[in-house]
Protein backbone atom coordinates (compact mmCIF):
# COMPACT_ATOMS: atom_id res chain seq x y z
CA UNK A 1 0.00 0.00 0.00
CA UNK A 2 0.86 3.32 -0.51
CA UNK A 3 2.67 5.00 2.59
CA UNK A 4 -0.49 7.27 3.02
CA UNK A 5 -2.34 4.62 3.23
CA UNK A 6 -0.43 1.72 4.82
CA UNK A 7 -1.78 0.42 8.27
CA UNK A 8 -0.51 -2.12 10.89
CA UNK A 9 -0.83 -3.47 14.67
CA UNK A 10 2.66 -0.93 14.71
CA UNK A 11 2.44 1.66 12.72
CA UNK A 12 -0.71 4.14 11.91
CA UNK A 13 -1.25 5.78 8.57
CA UNK A 14 -0.59 9.61 8.15
CA UNK A 15 -4.54 9.47 6.37
CA UNK A 16 -7.77 10.92 7.76
CA UNK A 17 -10.93 10.90 5.63
CA UNK A 18 -14.27 10.92 6.85
CA UNK A 19 -15.99 8.62 4.22
CA UNK A 20 -19.56 10.23 4.58
CA UNK A 21 -18.16 13.01 2.44
CA UNK A 22 -16.75 12.66 -1.05
CA UNK A 23 -13.09 13.03 -1.27
CA UNK A 24 -11.54 16.31 -1.49
CA UNK A 25 -9.04 19.08 0.06
CA UNK A 26 -11.35 19.19 2.95
CA UNK A 27 -12.33 15.47 4.10
CA UNK A 28 -9.16 13.97 3.36
CA UNK A 29 -6.08 15.15 5.29
CA UNK A 30 -3.13 14.30 7.47
CA UNK A 31 -4.10 12.98 10.56
CA UNK A 32 -1.49 14.94 12.27
CA UNK A 33 -1.35 18.59 11.11
CA UNK A 34 -4.84 18.35 9.90
CA UNK A 35 -3.73 19.76 6.66
CA UNK A 36 -5.12 18.61 3.13
CA UNK A 37 -3.37 15.88 1.49
CA UNK A 38 -1.72 17.15 -1.77
CA UNK A 39 -3.13 16.12 -5.20
CA UNK A 40 -0.16 14.70 -6.34
CA UNK A 41 -0.21 12.73 -3.31
CA UNK A 42 -3.60 11.39 -4.58
CA UNK A 43 -2.58 11.16 -8.33
CA UNK A 44 0.02 7.90 -7.33
CA UNK A 45 -0.26 4.50 -7.41
CA UNK A 46 -2.39 3.06 -4.23
CA UNK A 47 -0.29 0.13 -4.13
CA UNK A 48 3.24 -0.95 -5.02
CA UNK A 49 4.10 -2.27 -7.34
CA UNK A 50 0.90 -0.61 -8.72
CA UNK A 51 -2.03 -2.00 -9.81
CA UNK A 52 -3.50 -1.91 -13.26
CA UNK A 53 -7.13 -4.21 -12.83
CA UNK A 54 -8.70 -3.98 -9.57
CA UNK A 55 -8.05 -4.40 -6.18
CA UNK A 56 -10.64 -5.96 -3.29
CA UNK A 57 -10.88 -4.03 0.30
CA UNK A 58 -12.99 -5.63 2.48
CA UNK A 59 -13.85 -4.75 6.44
CA UNK A 60 -15.43 -6.36 9.53
CA UNK A 61 -18.16 -3.39 10.11
CA UNK A 62 -20.00 -4.69 7.28
CA UNK A 63 -20.47 -7.38 4.59
CA UNK A 64 -19.91 -5.68 1.37
CA UNK A 65 -16.61 -5.48 -0.61
CA UNK A 66 -15.12 -2.38 -1.92
CA UNK A 67 -13.83 -3.13 -5.80
CA UNK A 68 -11.50 -0.22 -7.03
CA UNK A 69 -10.82 0.08 -10.47
CA UNK A 70 -8.76 2.18 -12.01
CA UNK A 71 -10.22 5.54 -13.34
CA UNK A 72 -10.17 6.93 -17.10
CA UNK A 73 -7.23 9.53 -17.49
CA UNK A 74 -8.63 10.84 -21.11
CA UNK A 75 -12.20 12.83 -21.10
CA UNK A 76 -15.28 11.54 -22.85
CA UNK A 77 -16.62 14.65 -24.39
CA UNK A 78 -15.56 15.84 -27.58
CA UNK A 79 -16.24 18.60 -30.25
CA UNK A 80 -16.68 17.30 -33.58
CA UNK A 81 -14.23 13.93 -34.38
CA UNK A 82 -12.76 12.05 -31.47
CA UNK A 83 -9.13 12.49 -30.81
CA UNK A 84 -7.18 9.37 -31.22
CA UNK A 85 -5.35 9.49 -27.91
CA UNK A 86 -3.53 6.53 -26.95
CA UNK A 87 -4.80 4.65 -24.00
CA UNK A 88 -1.97 3.78 -21.83
CA UNK A 89 -3.19 1.65 -18.51
CA UNK A 90 -3.38 3.65 -15.48
CA UNK A 91 -2.53 2.36 -12.31
CA UNK A 92 -5.35 2.53 -9.44
CA UNK A 93 -4.45 5.65 -7.80
CA UNK A 94 -4.96 7.07 -4.03
CA UNK A 95 -8.14 9.21 -5.41
CA UNK A 96 -9.74 6.23 -6.98
CA UNK A 97 -9.50 3.93 -3.58
CA UNK A 98 -11.12 7.14 -1.69
CA UNK A 99 -13.43 7.50 -4.09
CA UNK A 100 -14.75 3.86 -4.68
CA UNK A 101 -15.03 3.04 -0.88
CA UNK A 102 -16.98 6.65 -0.81
CA UNK A 103 -19.16 5.81 -3.66
CA UNK A 104 -19.82 1.63 -2.38
CA UNK A 105 -20.76 3.37 1.38
CA UNK A 106 -22.88 5.53 -0.13
CA UNK A 107 -25.40 2.52 -1.63
CA UNK A 108 -28.83 2.12 0.18
CA UNK A 109 -28.85 -0.60 1.55
CA UNK A 110 -31.80 -3.42 0.16
CA UNK A 111 -34.79 -4.64 2.12
CA UNK A 112 -32.98 -7.89 2.18
CA UNK A 113 -29.56 -6.21 3.68
CA UNK A 114 -31.95 -4.67 6.22
CA UNK A 115 -33.68 -7.87 7.47
CA UNK A 116 -30.37 -9.74 8.06
CA UNK A 117 -29.51 -7.38 10.55
CA UNK A 118 -32.51 -9.10 12.37
CA UNK A 119 -35.79 -7.32 12.92
CA UNK A 120 -35.16 -4.93 16.01
CA UNK A 121 -32.08 -6.59 16.79
CA UNK A 122 -29.20 -4.61 18.52
CA UNK A 123 -27.45 -4.43 15.38
CA UNK A 124 -30.64 -2.94 13.56
CA UNK A 125 -30.76 -0.42 16.55
CA UNK A 126 -27.05 0.62 15.88
CA UNK A 127 -27.25 1.30 11.95
CA UNK A 128 -30.13 3.40 12.82
CA UNK A 129 -28.66 5.36 15.25
CA UNK A 130 -25.91 6.03 12.85
CA UNK A 131 -28.35 6.98 10.12
CA UNK A 132 -30.28 9.68 12.27
CA UNK A 133 -27.01 11.02 13.06
CA UNK A 134 -25.19 10.81 9.27
CA UNK A 135 -28.34 12.87 8.59
CA UNK A 136 -28.58 15.54 11.49
CA UNK A 137 -24.59 16.06 10.72
CA UNK A 138 -24.52 16.46 6.68
CA UNK A 139 -27.96 18.55 7.04
CA UNK A 140 -30.44 16.21 5.25
CA UNK A 141 -30.53 12.72 3.39
CA UNK A 142 -33.43 11.65 6.01
CA UNK A 143 -35.19 10.72 2.50
CA UNK A 144 -32.37 9.16 1.10
CA UNK A 145 -32.69 6.00 3.39
CA UNK A 146 -30.31 3.96 5.80
CA UNK A 147 -26.83 3.82 3.53
CA UNK A 148 -23.87 1.03 3.44
CA UNK A 149 -21.90 3.90 5.34
CA UNK A 150 -24.11 3.15 8.54
CA UNK A 151 -22.75 0.16 9.03
CA UNK A 152 -20.12 1.71 10.05
CA UNK A 153 -21.59 3.55 13.52
CA UNK A 154 -19.49 6.26 14.62
CA UNK A 155 -16.17 4.93 13.33
CA UNK A 156 -16.42 7.22 10.08
CA UNK A 157 -12.96 7.99 9.84
CA UNK A 158 -10.83 5.75 7.22
CA UNK A 159 -7.48 5.56 9.44
CA UNK A 160 -5.95 2.88 7.19
CA UNK A 161 -5.61 0.00 5.51
CA UNK A 162 -3.75 -3.25 6.04
CA UNK A 163 -2.68 -5.64 3.34
CA UNK A 164 -3.54 -9.04 3.43
CA UNK A 165 -0.50 -10.75 2.73
CA UNK A 166 -2.31 -14.38 2.61
CA UNK A 167 -4.27 -13.17 -0.14
CA UNK A 168 -4.14 -14.20 -3.72
CA UNK A 169 -2.87 -11.31 -6.86
CA UNK A 170 -4.79 -8.59 -7.03
CA UNK A 171 -4.83 -8.39 -3.16
CA UNK A 172 -7.33 -8.16 0.02
CA UNK A 173 -6.97 -5.15 1.66
CA UNK A 174 -8.46 -4.53 5.19
CA UNK A 175 -10.46 -1.11 6.06
CA UNK A 176 -9.67 0.09 9.15
CA UNK A 177 -11.63 2.56 10.58
CA UNK A 178 -11.99 4.78 13.73
CA UNK A 179 -14.16 7.68 15.31
CA UNK A 180 -13.80 11.50 13.60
Amino acid sequence: MHPLLASSRFHNAPISYDVTFPPSSRSVVDRNTRSAVPTHTLAQPATDPPTFTKLVMRCDKFPWPVVVSPSSKVGKFYLGNAPTIPTEAQPISNMDLLYALHNTLAIRVTHEEWDALGTGSPAQRKVTRAYERRCSKTGGGWDGGVRRIDWLGHKVQLIGIEVDRNASAGGIAKLIFGRP
